[in-house]
C-alpha cells in the first residue's frame, strides 16, 4: 500500500479508537473498576457503532482478562486477536473461484449519496491496472446526470462505457450491457445502479430484478454483489444491510468516506451479524483512493 493511502487509513482509524484505547488503558491500570466505569466503556463502544451485543461481549471479556491478568498479559494483543477473528484469510479478494478469462460482473448497490458511481470508477481503474478488460454499465436510469458522471469516470479509468437510455428498464440495460461485454471480449463488467432510500419498495424490486438478470447470465462464482456503505452512516448503515440483503445476495461491502469523521465500528457488526466480508475502503476522492481491505493490517493499526 502506498504511504499516502496508508496515512489516510491510519487517520481514519485514529478517529475510531483514540478515546476507546485511552479508556481501555486507564481501566487496565486501575486496581479496581467501579460498575459504572464498565458501563461507560460499553456506551463508548456502542457510540463507535460496534453494536450493543458486541460491545457487551468485548467489555465482559476485557473485564475477565483484567481479573485474571498476569504480568505477561497484554490487553492490546487480546484485543487484536479478538477483532481479527471476525475476518477470514483472503476474504477481501474478489472472485476467488472465478475463471479469470471469462466475463465477471461487479453489481454495486446502495442508497443515495454513498459514492457508488465514484466507487465504480475507482474499481474500474484498479481492474484496468491489473490488466482486466473493463466496461462500466450505467444502469441508473432514474437520475438524469448519472450516465454523464459514470461516463466521465470511464474516461478517467480508461475503459469502455455502456449507456442505458434515460427512463429505460435497468434490468434490460444490464442485459444488453452484458451481451455487449461478451461481444467485445471484456473480462469485467461493473454495474452502477440507482440509489434511493433502502426502504423504497420500487428500488428494492428494481435491484432484485437486475440481480436475477445477472445471475441468469453468469454463474455465481463470476458475480460479486457489493453493498457500498458510507462510513459515516453509523446505525443507519446496519439498517441498509438488513434491508438490501433481503433482495440481493450480497457477497461483500465497500466502506466509503473513510477519510472523513468515520466511526467504522459498523465493519465488525456487519461482519459478525451478517457474515459479509469487507472488500475495500475509500480514503479520498482521487481515482487511486480505494484500498483493498486487509484485516490483519487494519486491526493491527487499530489496536497499536
Amino acid at each position: 500500500m502506498e504511504k499516502g493511502l496508508w496515512k489516510r487509513l491510519l487517520q481514519g482509524i485514529g478517529r475510531i479508537t483514540g478515546e476507546v484505547k485511552e479508556r481501555l488503558r486507564e481501566l487496565w491500570s486501575q486496581k479496581s473498576v467501579r460498575p459504572e466505569e464498565w458501563e461507560e466503556l460499553e456506551e463508548m463502544l456502542i457510540s463507535a457503532d460496534i453494536g450493543p451485543a458486541l460491545a457487551v461481549e468485548i467489555v465482559e471479556e476485557f473485564r475477565r482478562l483484567k481479573e485474571q491478568s498476569r504480568e505477561d498479559t497484554s490487553w492490546e494483543e487480546w484485543l487484536y486477536r479478538k477483532l481479527v477473528a471476525f475476518f477470514e484469510e483472503g476474504e477481501h479478494l474478489l472472485f476467488p473461484r472465478a475463471n479469470p478469462e471469462a466475463l465477471k460482473t461487479i453489481f454495486l448497490v446502495g442508497i443515495n449519496g454513498v459514492g457508488k458511481t465514484t466507487t465504480a470508477g475507482k474499481l474500474a481503474y484498479l481492474a484496468r491496472e491489473r490488466g482486466e478488460r473493463v466496461v462500466l454499465i450505467g444502469a441508473d436510469t432514474f437520475r438524469a446526470a448519472a450516465n454523464e458522471q459514470l461516463e466521465i469516470w470511464a474516461r478517467r479509468a480508461g475503459c469502455r462505457f455502456f449507456r442505458g437510455s434515460q427512463g429505460a428498464d435497468p434490468a434490460a440495460v444490464v442485459y444488453d450491457g452484458l451481451q455487449s461485454a461478451l461481444k467485445e471480449n471484456e473480462t469485467l463488467a461493473i454495474v452502477d445502479t440507482a440509489g434511493r432510500s433502502h426502504v423504497n419498495k420500487n428500488l428494492l424490486a428494481e435491484l432484485e430484478k437486475v440481480s436475477r438478470v445477472i445471475r441468469r447470465f453468469l454463474p455465481d462464482e463470476q458475480v460479486e454483489h457489493l453493498l457500498v456503505l458510507d462510513a459515516l452512516a453509523g446505525q443507519n448503515a446496519f439498517a441498509q444491510v438488513e434491508s438490501i440483503t433481503r433482495v440481493v445476495p450480497l457477497t461483500g461491502v465497500i466502506l466509503t468516506k473513510w477519510d472523513s469523521q468515520a466511526k467504522g465500528g459498523i465493519l465488525f457488526r456487519v461482519r459478525k451479524e451478517f457474515g459479509l466480508p469487507v472488500k475495500y475502503l475509500g480514503v479520498g476522492e482521487g481515482i487511486e483512493d480505494l484500498i483493498p481491505f486487509e484485516a490483519h493490517e487494519f486491526v493491527r493499526a487499530l489496536v497499536s
